[in-house]
């Protein structure tokens, strides 16, 4: 996909807003869309966007291994009260 700034800063705004009200399947799909870009157009980006996205990008990553986390221990939580006989 050829580097058009005015797009990847709109993709970039709609993972913020993804992220905000908590669509985080769509906020993945999206920031594959967006790492993909970067990689692809890493040469013809400058310094500043390029660490700007990448950073988002990496930012997004860490926050989706966390929630991934929380969603196992709350299963975990769930299936251990489910057990529970008074």
């Amino acid at each position: 996909m050829a580097y058009n700034k005015k797009e990847l800063e709109t993709k970039v705004q709609t993972l913020g807003q993804l992220m905000e009200g908590h669509k985080y399947d769509e906020a993945w799909t999206l920031t594959g869309e967006i790492s993909s870009i970067v990689k692809s157009n890493k040469d013809t980006m400058t310094g500043t966007e390029y660490e700007i996205v990448n950073d988002i990008t990496k930012n997004f990553y860490g926050i989706n291994r966390q929630l991934q986390s929380v969603n196992k221990r709350a299963f975990a939580m769930g299936k251990k009260a489910q057990a529970v006989q008074l």
